[in-house]
């Protein structure tokens, strides 16, 4: 029996790409920031997590946006936006 053929759309398809690189995103978000996300966004953020940054680096940058993310949320009661003004 042959198994039907699952079609993503979109949105969909970047949330499970934005999945791979789960540390530094606030994955409350994930949803949200796979509408906003191009493709393209997607997969400059994937090499830089996975291909560019030292694991020293990535993890001050992961604190560095959870901070910030949490001081958007205390501040204004909204997240930081995406893409930056």
């Amino acid at each position: 029996m042959a198994k039907a053929k699952t079609f993503l759309s979109a949105v969909e398809r970047r949330a499970e790409e934005l999945d791979t690189i789960a540390s530094v995103l606030p994955m409350e978000r994930r949803d949200e920031l796979a509408e906003l996300l191009t493709d393209q966004d997607v997969e400059t953020l994937k090499h830089l997590v996975n291909q560019s940054m030292g694991d020293n680096t990535l993890r001050a940058l992961t604190s560095d946006l959870a901070y910030l993310e949490a001081w958007a949320l205390a501040a204004t009661r909204q997240s930081l936006p995406w893409p930056a003004a």
